[in-house]
């Protein structure tokens, strides 16, 4: 099981095939709100809202 703040096996893997592909997806980053390209793309879980979506460079953990 993934410690808190790490990604999981799965996730880690997807992460992986991302870097062949790199187009304009249609998230929106929760913090600049333009549209996030699949290689920065960075789907982050909120408890009791669902999923937000950031830039990688734009998401802090706190």
């Amino acid at each position: 099981m993934a410690k808190k703040g790490e990604l999981s096996k799965t996730a880690r893997a997807s992460m992986g095939q991302r870097d062949d592909k790199d187009f304009l997806t249609s998230r929106v980053c929760a913090k600049c709100g333009e549209a996030i390209n699949l290689k920065e793309l960075l789907p982050v879980k909120v408890l009791g809202q669902g999923m937000a979506y950031y830039h990688k460079s734009h998401y802090t953990v706190a």
